[in-house]
């Protein structure tokens, strides 16, 4: 308040602390000037710091008055520092603003286009979807594999379709392939399979034939000529191990309906030349790169009839019912030519005029690549290619 204040501080007014000033320097120079029979000079000494303390006293109140009184006061009701909280301390800036919380994203985007993948025209629909899983445990989704033999080089991959890892239910990857060679490495053999979409255990009746093929023909190899491989034998005991497999499951054979390709590439000749034995039934197909051609050549395999509005899906052959409707023939690979066996996934994308896909794999696969270049290649993203994609690739030679 400022009307009065009873704290001992109030007592120092001006006219107190001057009648103070006068009554201790008086009386000092009183005991001073008086005669003392003992200690004289102790009490002059005591008599001195007295007017001094006084003085100073009287300066310093001085000081004080000279603050208003209601300043005093609310100096005074200002709280003192914490003790347990420095006397400095960091004062921060005007905050920034704070970020607002990301917009969910579509389920379309929910999983992010792979950038390595290429991508034609405005790609498919469903390449943008998550990948989901079957109901019933199955082979993986993508397969990978690169070797050489002798002077050949291989490369494989196989990627469940964008059409079927998400649906709902997921499909399994009704592709398979397998790849192997003879105990002398004179000979690759290569075997790709594609189940019938229709099949509900295709990928079983895939995954048979595939490897079933691979380890007949190296019978076949190494029980005879290379010239007098039989691809009537070759698909007929292929088709009793997948009717077997049918059996074991208690299903008929149309449920692990497949097609099914074959290759078996003989080692280069002195002149660099290789010879490749070529066996299908169905529509996966088999394409050959001159390096000096701009496009993959359509070489062995169910041709598609594509001069119609809408081009046919429907196979003239499968396994295990028709093993007789199999058929075979030879390819010759000049020197740094290649050999690719693949299923409708990629053959159709390759077969299509009006696309540009046939020249980029041309160009990114006119030499070995990496297995993990050749998998995201594999896995392109093109406008109305969901079905899924199996390729192996054969070059005569090494490669650069």
């Amino acid at each position: 308040m400022s009307g009065g204040d009873s704290r001992p501080d109030s007592l120092m007014d001006g006219w107190v602390r001057a009648g103070l000033l006068v009554a201790v320097t008086v009386g000092a120079f009183i005991e001073v000037g008086s005669p003392h029979r003992h200690y004289g000079w102790l009490v002059d000494v005591f008599a001195l710091a007295a007017v001094g303390v006084v003085g100073a006293a009287a300066a310093l109140g001085s000081e004080l008055a000279a603050v208003p009184a209601g300043q005093r006061n609310r100096l005074d009701r200002e709280p003192g520092p914490d003790a347990t909280v420095p006397a400095c301390r960091y004062v921060a800036g005007p905050s920034a603003p704070t970020a607002q919380p990301a917009k969910p994203r579509p389920f379309l985007r929910e999983r992010p286009t792979d950038p390595i993948v290429p991508r034609f025209g405005d790609g498919a629909r469903a390449q943008g979807f998550p990948w989901l899983l079957p109901e019933r445990t199955v082979q993986n989704g993508i397969a990978a594999d690169e070797a050489t033999v002798g002077a050949l080089t291989i490369r494989a991959a196989s990627v469940v379709g964008p059409g079927h890892r998400c649906d709902q239910p997921a499909g399994p990857r009704q592709d398979s392939y397998r790849i192997g060679r003879t105990r002398d490495s004179r000979y690759a053999i290569v075997a790709v399979a594609d189940g019938l979409s229709s099949a509900a255990w295709s990928d079983t009746g895939a995954t048979t034939a595939s490897s079933q093929a691979v380890t007949l023909l190296r019978e076949q190899i190494e029980a005879g000529d290379f010239d007098r491989l039989d691809v009537k034998e070759l698909y007929g005991r292929v088709a009793e191990s997948i009717a077997g497999q049918a059996a074991g499951r208690g299903v008929g054979t149309a449920h692990l309906a497949t097609v099914l390709i074959t290759a078996v590439i003989a080692e280069p000749d002195a002149s660099g030349t290789a010879r490749a034995w070529i066996g299908w039934l169905g529509d996966s197909s088999a394409w050959t790169l001159d390096p000096r051609v701009p496009r993959w050549q359509f070489s062995a395999g169910q041709a598609k009839d594509r001069e119609g509005p809408v081009v046919s899906n429907e196979v003239a052959g499968r396994l295990p019912d028709t093993p007789h409707l199999a058929v075979d023939g030879y390819v010759m690979l000049a020197p740094g030519a290649a050999l690719a066996l693949v299923t409708d996934g990629i053959g159709d994308a390759w077969a299509d005029p009006a696309g540009n896909v046939n020249e980029y794999f041309a160009n990114a696969w006119r030499s070995p690549v990496p297995a993990t270049r050749f998998t995201a290649d594999v896995g392109f993203d093109a406008p109305q290619c969901l079905d899924d994609r199996t390729a192996v690739v054969v070059w005569n030679g090494r490669g650069a």
